[in-house]
């Protein structure tokens, strides 16, 4: 893959959309600290259409918030294609990853992807993933405040290190639990979003260094596990991930590479991890503020329906998503929402902000699951997994683990706020809470079966 970043050009005014005049080392820090309301400002300022100037991009961030510029960014794939404008994360995943594949190659590819993440595939993995969820309920639900996130991801990676790598090794599950904690670290992307110079590896104790070392010891293990799978000649009745994977063909007949394998591994680490543990936190966070919406879904879970849990997790997806946004680049000169975009540029469907659109969504920052009783306004109205060809793959097993969680918890317990309403921060490509979506878990005085 050519690196986007060496074609991408330098910042001026008159080819890009409106931009705060800020210097770029202050608009990266505001953008990182609060990302929604810094958004929100620069929208109020400049209309729906606007220039980031922030850390990495060399000229700025073309950011398309309303849904008509949201919908071309994810769908108009000839001006504003994919896979180049995830360079950033071949860092992390690989260049072979679905996630940085460009056209044409990214549609056969996802194809061949597809088949292990079909919903009655999926749904052969319930059982395994609620046994996961009350074997880490305990933890969840000991006195105190709690940080829902660092809970949801020991969770989340469990159920990939099984669903996804098929481990049922304790030893080995540790080793890779140990290994891929180390490498998603908080402490270790915000490297990704140093300038280039400042990324090499200056030894061990560099952010480079320590980077690069938390990298390999990852890949180190999943490149052991694919060989160690591969020696096995008869996978029948085995359904995760890793061995159906091995078992795919394209129409020529070839099977995907070790290379191939490890990196879209490591994507689904990333994709269905990090993502599905921060969307159970936001979920879980944001019932505890909202107690009237909270016993509602507890009330219309006992009685054995999802008809509020399938619409508070749209409305937590809506108000918190997960991910800060479906990054392209600009396939040459062309124009957004009226403004100019040059060629090469990095441009974003910002649906977070789209979300908070009170054209679209009265009171936006109300958190009102009935709102989704309905059908959702206009199509893209409502994209916290992304949309057209490269929306979330994994989408199905995300939405199997939180609706789990949430079931089973409510089940035993009640949350309660620990303290304020968290904000958002910018780690990567995702919107954590502030301080790990802390709250409080009042046991319920009996356990309902959950069904």
């Amino acid at each position: 893959m050519s690196d986007p970043f060496t074609r991408e050009p330098a910042w001026d005014p008159r080819l890009f959309p409106p931009a705060f005049r800020a210097p770029r080392a202050v608009q990266t820090a505001r953008n990182l600290l609060d990302p929604l309301a810094y958004g929100q400002a620069l929208r109020r300022r400049f209309g729906p259409v606007y220039s980031l100037r922030m850390y990495p991009y060399r000229g700025a961030l073309v950011c398309a918030t309303d849904v008509a510029t949201s919908r071309a960014v994810m769908t108009d794939h000839k001006r504003f294609p994919g896979g180049d404008a995830a360079a950033g994360l071949a860092a992390v995943v690989g260049a072979a990853s679905l996630i940085c594949t460009p056209p044409p190659r990214h549609l056969p590819h996802r194809m061949l992807l597809l088949p292990p993440f079909h919903g009655e595939r999926v749904t052969r993995w319930t059982r395994r993933v609620r046994e996961l969820v009350r074997a880490g309920l305990p933890d969840l639900l000991a006195p105190g405040p709690k940080a829902v996130r660092p809970w949801a991801q020991r969770l989340t990676l469990d159920v990939i290190l099984r669903a996804v790598f098929g481990l049922t090794d304790p030893a080995r599950i540790a080793a890779f639990r140990d290994a891929v904690d180390a490498f998603i670290g908080m402490g270790n992307f915000p490297v990704l979003f140093l300038p280039r110079p400042l990324r090499r590896d200056f030894g061990p104790l560099s952010p480079g260094g320590r980077f690069l070392r938390r990298r390999a010891a990852v890949r180190k293990l999943v490149r052991q596990e694919i060989a160690a799978r591969r020696a096995v000649t008869d996978r029948a009745g085995r359904d995760d991930v890793l061995s159906m994977l091995l078992d795919v063909r394209d129409e020529h007949g070839a099977g995907l590479s070790d290379q191939q394998l490890q990196d879209e591994l490591l994507g689904l680490v990333l994709a269905g991890h990090e993502t599905t543990a921060t969307t159970v936190a936001w979920a879980l966070h944001l019932l505890a503020h909202h107690p009237a919406a909270r016993d509602d879904l507890i009330a219309d879970l006992d009685a054995g329906s999802d008809r509020l849990l399938k619409a508070v997790l749209k409305e937590s997806g809506r108000l918190r998503p997960a991910v800060y946004g479906s990054l392209r680049t600009a396939a040459h000169d062309t124009e957004l929402g009226g403004h100019p975009v040059p060629g090469h540029a990095f441009v974003a469907a910002m649906f977070p902000l789209t979300h908070l659109d009170p054209e679209l969504w009265p009171q936006p920052h109300a958190f009102r699951p009935e709102r989704h009783l309905g059908a959702d306004p206009v199509p893209y109205a409502l994209t916290p997994f992304g949309g057209g060809v490269r929306r979330c793959i994994g989408v199905s097993l995300a939405h199997l683990e939180v609706e789990t969680v949430l079931r089973e918890t409510l089940a035993t317990a009640v949350p309660e706020p620990a303290g304020p309403l968290e904000s958002a921060r910018l780690m990567t490509v995702m919107l954590v809470p502030a301080h790990g979506a802390r709250i409080r878990l009042r046991r319920r005085t009996a356990r309902v079966a959950c069904r």
